[in-house]
């Protein structure tokens, strides 16, 4: 079994995907170069460093090491605004890693663009140090709904047995509140639910009683359920960004059914590829389509920063939006990788969000095009994702 430090958050959210995780065998690379600046001083961007406790192997990946002769500093780059209590076990795990290799001091500094923080780790580490014992002892934990759905690529493994058990937690939208009132007029199942339509619609509101029925229906009968009336929609072009740490590397478009990337290489270029977007959107007035809000929101900030004018944002259409409103899936998570996989889509990559902003970290440091080129495809099969939803939708004219 193999622990990655970083997702401690996962292990604590859901054993069930950590222990899906854990059964993968991981590739590490830099462990020998890591022992050696450990020896003899020297910074890398990319540490990997394993131990083995109670059986498990313990990887401590994807940090900074700074070593001098007499301390190792380890940093940890994040990208949210504050620490969570989770990072303090994950800071403990890295200094209990590092320290275990030598008898030098060990520091573990959090450090994003909003903070820069200093981690006490030893007074966190016991705790840590216990939930990998008590991993290392239990059985195949049961799946359990949780924030780590929404991308979880295992998801589909567990939603079978959520519906054999009548879960209603798994409705999306549905709320612990509104789970308690349903229970208090005796809806406790998937198939209470169902057969109870007009009654939850009087109790909850029409509109939201009908997409919880349509929702717990669809997991039922497994297939789409349609909510209301699909709006007509037009041919356009599909749009995707890609993000690092401080600025937008690239602007992935499909136009005609071409994928088109706008690259910026380094921080520097982030306007000239901005522009260049702009240039090619107005070019035409088709609709700009994206998927949720992360897009039209990056493209107001990107107009404001370089102080540009535009209308462009008013041609931009939500697939999330449409369908979240018209079309209840038997899927976890109407994020776009479950939502299009479910469609039948097939992404080329076993990238996501995170890791692809690390392999652009990577390309940063190594410059190698071929880590550039795996971010490519991954973009190109987000914005063939999200056409795909859209014929999906088109389809339920």
């Amino acid at each position: 079994m193999n622990i990655e430090i970083s997702k401690i958050k996962t292990i604590l959210n859901c054993p069930k995907k950590f222990w899906y995780e854990s059964k993968e065998d991981g590739k590490y690379y830099q462990e020998n170069l890591t022992k050696d600046i450990i020896k003899y001083g020297g910074v890398l961007k990319h540490a990997e460093l394993g131990i083995e406790i109670f059986g498990i192997k313990i990887w401590a990946t994807g940090v900074e090491i700074n070593v001098t002769d007499d301390e190792i500093i380890v940093i940890s780059k994040r990208n949210g605004k504050r620490l969570y209590k989770y990072h303090y076990y994950e800071a403990a795990l890295y200094g209990y890693v590092f320290s275990k290799e030598s008898n030098k001091k060990v520091k573990v500094i959090f450090k994003s663009n909003f903070y820069e923080q200093e981690i006490p780790w030893e007074n966190y580490v016991d705790f840590a140090i216990l939930m990998v014992k008590n991993l290392s002892e239990e059985e195949e934990p049961k799946p359990r709904v949780n924030s780590e759905c929404k991308f979880c690529p295992y998801s589909s493994k567990c939603l079978k047995y959520f519906v054999e058990n009548g879960s209603l937690e798994i409705i999306r939208g549905v709320g612990k509140k509104n789970i308690e009132k349903l229970k208090s007029i005796g809806i406790k199942t998937l198939k209470d639910v169902v057969k109870n339509k007009e009654k939850i619609e009087s109790f909850l509101g029409v509109q939201k009683g009908l997409k919880i029925w349509a929702q717990a229906k669809a997991f039922l009968d497994e297939k789409p359920v349609l909510i209301k009336e699909m709006p007509k929609l037009k041919e356009g072009i599909f749009f995707d960004i890609e993000s690092y740490i401080d600025f937008h590397y690239l602007f992935g478009i499909l136009f005609e059914n071409k994928y088109i990337p706008f690259i910026a290489r380094e921080k520097a270029t982030e306007k000239d590829a901005f522009i260049r977007l702009l240039i090619f959107f107005s070019e035409n007035e088709m609709p700009i389509y994206h998927y949720h809000t992360y897009e039209p929101n990056q493209f107001k900030k990107l107009l404001k920063k370089y102080s540009l004018n535009s209308k462009l944002v008013e041609r931009f259409l939500d697939i999330y939006s449409i369908f979240t409103s018209h079309l209840a899936v038997p899927v976890l998570s109407y994020s776009l990788k479950p939502l299009a996989s479910y469609f039948g889509y097939n992404w080329r990559t076993k990238l996501n969000g995170m890791k692809a902003l690390r392999k652009f970290e990577d390309y940063l440091y190594t410059k190698d095009e071929n880590i550039l080129d795996e971010i490519l495809i991954y973009n190109e099969d987000d914005v063939r994702a999200t056409k795909l939803l859209w014929e999906i939708l088109k389809s339920y004219y």
